[in-house]
């Protein structure tokens, strides 16, 4: 009788170690998933950030251009829309 319940005592054990083993493995990999993630969240916010930035430039710079008296197109521009005589 002492012998089955050493053998069952150490089932339970080594059962109980597997799982806190294997639980505590899963919350490492988790972690380094969101931390992957979080990584490129904010990797993908910097880059919408940016262009947000240069679209803004861009939208001041046409701004500034349509003022009458500063446009000035480069040289050899032609638009679009252009009448060909």
């Amino acid at each position: 009788m002492k012998l089955i319940l050493q053998i069952a005592l150490g089932v339970f054990l080594g059962t109980l170690a597997s799982h806190l083993t294997l639980d505590g493995w899963h919350a490492y990999q988790e972690g380094i998933a969101k931390e992957a993630a979080e990584k490129l969240r904010a990797s993908q916010e910097r880059v919408r950030r940016e262009q947000g930035e240069r679209i803004r430039a861009l939208l001041m710079q046409g701004r500034q251009g349509q003022n009458p008296g500063t446009s000035q197109s480069p040289a050899g521009f032609v638009p679009d829309d252009a009448q060909v005589r």
